[in-house]
Parts: structure tokens; sequence; C-alpha cells
């Protein structure tokens, strides 16, 4: 069953790889046509990042394979030769914390690259020695909650016959209070000032007055400190909801532009997309601890470690990008049709042309290139091709 294991991974990392390669050569063909959104050194500066993007995520991929690899074929065994004691969740935590940590130094050079590709196109404007700061927050948090969540997992997974059903609603009801309290967490790495902007902030809360979304605020983040991309967002559930404005945006759009993006985000909600998220979310763990809550005492047995808490743990998060990859075409879908009718509503609460203006300008502020393949787009894309989008509103304001 392990080689089985590892081929199934095996063909999902080619296929992976295979998609990337292709996505660099249709983006080299399409490039070779001419200029679209974008000046052509603009259009020229947004290919040569997304090549580089997509073979960083090739190198990740290889990674990926290596740590499965790695894991199955004795990495598990050596852990728990070291580390468990039979009965003592606390040696579990420990086998779990070297995962993650050894996990952590073999793709900290991807992300460092991922860092360096950022800053040489002009996003990563920030310090390394916030990098290291921000690493350092991240793992504190990690270490303190993930913890937590983890210890009840495997006490679930150890103390209940069912437990892959106690499991699945422990962490879907920790997705719920993640997303409850992410403005709080935000805080710990950016600051957020209340939108001094008198006029806009009126214009905001009349256009959230027409969808009957109540927030505690509308903020602006200090984005810039970081990175130089635009983008606004609604963060929290229930009365911990909030507006929030990426410095940079305030910038480079204009107050017609920065509505019709937050009109996008209002259709959203509007759609109670938030919630269909979430359910999908549900769905997709749902699934996840099915497979995951069956597995059988043989894997275990060629393995050579026993079948407890932290090993179903570990095996779930090796092995959950593939299931989930599995799934992703599905949720594409669902998303993309949601992110049309969010297009719409931001549309007729400002107006579509400009929303498209946004657009236009999201895209080469970001250095988006503006063309994908439809396979990857299928298979990757939870919003819909750029083109795509802009010509549904181009079409519509035309009607």
């Amino acid at each position: 069953m392990v080689n089985y294991l590892i081929a199934a991974y095996g063909i999902y990392i080619f296929i992976k790889i295979v998609l990337e390669i292709h996505e660099v050569f249709f983006i080299k063909k399409e490039f070779e046509k001419g200029a679209v959104l974008m000046s052509l050194d603009e259009y020229k500066n947004a290919a040569l990042y997304a090549i580089n993007k997509h073979t960083l995520n090739i190198f990740n991929d290889l990674v990926s394979m290596f740590l499965v690899v790695f894991w199955i074929s004795g990495g598990l065994f050596i852990l728990n030769f070291l580390l468990y004691k039979p009965g003592d969740l606390l040696s579990e935590l420990e086998i779990l914390f070297a995962f993650f940590a050894v996990n952590y130094i073999l793709t900290l050079p991807i992300h460092i690259w991922e860092k360096h590709i950022d800053k040489r196109f002009g996003f990563n404007v920030a310090p390394w020695k916030l990098f290291v700061v921000d690493e350092i927050k991240k793992i504190v948090l990690f270490v303190i909650f993930g913890g937590a969540f983890f210890a009840g997992l495997i006490y679930f997974i150890e103390h209940f016959k069912n437990w892959w059903l106690i499991g699945f609603l422990f962490t879907f009801a920790v997705v719920i209070l993640i997303n409850v309290l992410y403005p709080i967490f935000a805080a710990m790495f950016n600051k957020f000032e209340p939108l001094e902007d008198e006029e806009l902030k009126t214009a905001i809360e009349d256009m959230m007055k027409k969808v009957g979304f109540e927030s505690n605020g509308i903020f602006v983040m200090d984005a810039s400190k970081r990175d130089t991309r635009l983008n606004a967002y609604f963060a929290g559930l229930g009365k911990s909801k909030r507006v929030v404005l990426f410095d940079t945006l305030l910038k480079k759009l204009d107050k017609n532009e920065i509505l019709a993006v937050l009109g996008h985000e209002l259709g959203h909600f509007k759609h109670k997309d938030i919630i269909k998220n979430i359910a999908v979310v549900g769905v997709m763990l749902f699934v996840l601890f099915y497979i995951f809550g069956h597995l059988p005492q043989s894997l275990f047995h060629e393995l050579h470690i026993p079948k407890n808490g932290v090993n179903i743990v570990i095996l779930a998060l090796l092995f959950s990008d593939m299931i989930f990859f599995l799934l992703q075409p599905l949720v594409n879908a669902v998303s993309r049709h949601n992110e049309f009718a969010a297009d719409e509503t931001g549309g007729e609460l400002v107006s579509k042309k400009d929303l498209a203006s946004a657009l236009k300008k999201l895209v080469k502020e970001n250095k988006h290139f503006p063309k994908v393949s439809k396979i990857y787009s299928f298979l990757h894309y939870t919003h819909p091709p750029i083109l795509e989008r802009l010509e549904k509103l181009e079409r519509k304001e035309s009607e």
C-alpha cells in the first residue's frame, strides 16, 4: 500500500509540474501576439513575473514530493522511534512539531526565493529584518494555537470510536472561529487606522446600507510597508466584520474605482457567498476526515509506526493537497460563478465602467499576466480570467 501511495502522489506531482511547464510555454506564445491591457514593457514584466512564479511552483512541487517520500519511507518511523511514548500526548505533540520543523526548514529556501522574486519585480519592499520578525510571530502563534488545536484533535482520535466525525466538527468550528478572530490576528502584523477621507467613508457606508451590510468600521491597512500590491477586503464574521482598504489601493485608484471594488466584495455578501465558501470548506474537510478516519491498520504496519493520533494527523497533512486537488475543479467552477455575480452587483452599485477601470488598474499594478490557458484556469483559478470578466462587464454595459 505504501508503494501505491507514493505512486499516486508521484502522478499528482507529475500532473502539476506538466501544467506549470505548459503554462510557461503558453505565456511565451501569447506574449509574442502583442500586449493586452498594458504597455509593451508592462506586459513583458507581467509575463516574466508569471514565468518566475510558475518556475517556483515547479521547485515547490519537487520539494513536496521529496518530503512525502522521505516521511513515509522512514522519516515517520524515526520520529516515532525517538520520541513516541504510548499514552503520552506530549510525546505525540513533540513528534508533530518535529515534523513541522523539518518541513519548515526544507521549504524555507522556497519561501525566501519567492520573497526575492517579489522584491526583484518591485512588490516586496519589506526589509529582511521584518521578514524574520514576521516569521517568528507566525511560529509563536502556530505553536500556541496550533498546539492547542492539534492536542484536541489527537485526543479525539484516541478516545472516540467515530473520532473522524467529531474531529471534523471540531476542525470546522475552529475554521469559523479563526474567521471571527481574524481581525485580532491581523493586527499583530499590520496597523489598521480608521479611514480619514470622510467623503469616501460616507459613500462606502451608503453603499453598505443598500445591501444590508453592517460592519464595526472602515479601516486602512499599512500594506505598503511590506508590499506594493493593491487590495481591499472584508474581514471577520458577525459583529467582528470590518472593511479593510490597503493604503496602496487608496494611492492608485480614484474614488469611484475604490467603490466599485468594494461593491464587488459587497456582491459576495449580498449573494451569501461567504456562507457558501464556508460550506464548501466544510464539505472538503468532511471528505478529508472521512478518508483518514478509515485508514487500514495494514498501512501503519507497513510504515512500522503505531496507528495513533499524531501519525494519522501527519498522513492527513501529507496527502490533503492531493485530495483537495481532485475536488478543486468543482470548487473553482462554483467560485467563478460567484465572482461573475459579484461583478454584476459591483457594477450595479457603482458602475460597470468604473469596475472595469479598477480591474484594469489592478492587473497592471499587480503585474498579473492577463491571459491564462483554459486547462490551468480550470484546475487552479478560483476567479475567472480577467479578460473574461472585462468582456462580460463591457457586454452588460452595452445592453
